[in-house]
């Protein structure tokens, strides 16, 4: 097998969630070190299952392998290191991460967008808006770290759904190809069949006879292929173009 778990924690419900992990970055370590503390202070943070980082220099910034991160706090505007930018690097391979920009410049809000920013928290509101704006981010996060059970190599192990970008069949085998927070691919022996029957309800489309997508990860889709994020054109079956559309366009209404 070569997929290396993550450490996962039951919840109440008897499904699993991974560790959570939250990163900050200020370039005012003082400012950093006040978030990472109220963070730290709110009713649903949990040691056991979250872990902080603060990045304040701009070479830990840039260097930083942001795909690893499910929750990530950015100033906008740090000097060297726009804030934008990292959320950009970070929509490379992260769509599903969820990002809160931390500032006093309300003006960038337009470039949220573009990055799908899930809030946008004023330095001077922290006090007021902090503790609904981090239960909210948690609650998606949790949702977005459910797990499904693949069978491999004669035992059950659980995956986190959002870390599957795509399955890909190769003779008898499928191949899960994971972002990088995960690790790498996990082979299993299940049919792509199972797999669509076990993916389908949490946003995966069959787009081929060899390959199941993640459609949070999915750029674009046409008659011949479809382009993943951080993965690159697959080629898609004509015969059944209409019916993957329709069932495209109707997640991407439901994520509205």
């Amino acid at each position: 097998m070569l997929w290396k778990k993550r450490e996962a924690f039951a919840l109440e419900d008897g499904g699993q969630i991974t560790m959570l992990h939250i990163l900050i970055c200020d370039d005012e370590p003082a400012a950093a070190a006040d978030l990472e503390q109220r963070i730290r202070a709110q009713p649903d943070f949990s040691e056991r299952t979250m872990q902080i980082c603060c990045l304040t220099q701009p070479d830990e910034m840039l260097a930083a392998d942001l795909a690893v991160y499910d929750l990530l706090f950015l100033d906008i505007d740090m000097g060297e290191v726009n804030g934008i930018d990292l959320a950009r690097r970070l929509r490379r391979t992260r769509p599903d991460a969820v990002l809160i920009f931390v500032t006093n410049f309300i003006e960038y809000a337009p470039e949220g967008y573009e990055v799908n920013a899930f809030r946008y928290l004023s330095k001077q509101q922290l006090e007021l808006r902090l503790p609904r704006y981090f239960s909210d981010a948690l609650a998606v996060c949790r949702e977005r770290q459910r797990t499904v059970d693949i069978f491999c190599e004669g035992e059950i192990t659980p995956v986190v759904v959002q870390s599957i970008i795509y399955a890909e069949s190769i003779r008898h085998e499928q191949l899960l190809h994971l972002n990088r927070a995960a690790n790498n691919t996990l082979s299993t022996r299940m049919t792509m069949a199972n797999l669509e029957e076990l993916l389908a309800p949490h946003g995966f489309l069959r787009i081929h006879r060899s390959f199941l997508v993640n459609m949070a990860f999915l750029r674009q889709l046409q008659s011949t292929e479809a382009e993943l994020i951080g993965v690159g054109i697959l080629p898609v079956s004509a015969r059944s173009y209409r019916e993957m559309k329709r069932k495209y366009l109707n997640w991407v209404v439901r994520q509205e």
